[in-house]
């Protein structure tokens, strides 16, 4: 688990694995993982950069097939079902796999890895049809500090652990004041924290509920051998991650909203006992770039 400031990109909380002696693998920092759909915010943010997409923009939950090598790929949802044409924001609260591939594609696939890599996740990653689906690996810090950089509405510092370093004397060796940059269209990014409202409020991510306002996603991988929740408030953004170090499967039907969304709601309760609760921006209040 990872827990980021938004607004210093501070890391607050750091839990690396059940036990340091055990283990001084830290998976906090250290485990590249698969995302699963919590990677999905990542395309969405990047559609509705293009200024040709909004939360309300239609989509197709429909059987297609991709050419792939030699064979075709054959995309198909968690339930294994089709929901017909759908808006943006219902797809994401129901997970649906086929809509966030379309809009990928129709994006292209060059552009999510780039906004990937401006969120900083640098692990390797190719433009193929199924990456939408999360189907490479990151670590719980950096979806956490990706999330975080939605959450502050596209303005993102260096992550970090050390606030600043002085020596006996009080001389300033090292000062990780934030240095916030705007990375992203504020616009685009107030939209997808907006759209990530909806998955806690009605859709996979209920069982992260706080009473407070709150935007998240579930991962669950096809295997079932990663799950996860990540989710942010305004004041804190926190990542979790469950999974074997054997990368075996874990109990069959474990998903992201029935086992890690609770685990992600405990703590932030406890993190949160004093800090005001604190609406969202609309994003209302960001000028929508033009379609280009």
């Amino acid at each position: 688990m990872v827990a980021i400031d938004p607004r210093t990109h501070y890391v607050k909380a750091l839990v690396g694995g059940v036990d340091s002696k055990k283990s001084e693998f830290n998976r906090g920092t250290q485990a590249q993982r698969q995302p699963g759909s919590a990677f999905k915010p990542f395309v969405y943010y990047a559609a509705f950069a293009t200024g040709k997409y909004t939360p309300n923009s239609i989509v197709y939950d429909t059987a297609v097939s991709y050419r792939d090598g030699s064979g075709w790929y054959r995309p198909r949802n968690y339930d294994n079902s089709f929901g017909g044409a759908m808006s943006i924001r219902h797809a994401l609260k129901l997970s649906r796999n086929i809509p966030v591939i379309k809009v990928g594609k129709a994006i292209g696939m060059n552009k999510v890895v780039e906004t990937s890599r401006t969120l900083g996740i640098m692990s390797p990653m190719e433009p193929v049809t199924s990456l939408p689906l999360g189907a490479i690996g990151v670590t719980p810090l950096e979806m956490a500090s990706a999330y975080a950089t939605f959450a502050n509405y596209g303005w993102q510092s260096p992550t970090t652990v050390i606030a600043r370093v002085t020596d006996s004397s009080g001389n300033v060796l090292l000062d990780n004041t934030p240095k916030p940059k705007l990375v992203l269209d504020s616009w685009a990014a107030a939209s997808t924290i907006n759209i990530m409202q909806t998955v806690i409020s009605s859709g996979t991510g209920k069982n992260a509920a706080l009473g407070r306002p709150a935007a998240g996603k579930t991962g669950t991988t096809s295997s079932e051998k990663d799950i996860w929740f990540v989710g942010t408030v305004p004041q804190l953004t926190t990542a979790v991650w469950v999974g074997r170090d054997d990368n075996r499967q874990l109990s069959r039907g474990a998903t992201g909203g029935s086992d890690v969304a609770p685990i992600w709601r405990e703590f932030m309760v406890n993190a949160l006992k004093g800090v005001p609760s604190q609406k969202f921006k609309s994003p209302s209040a960001f000028k929508r770039p033009k379609a280009k």
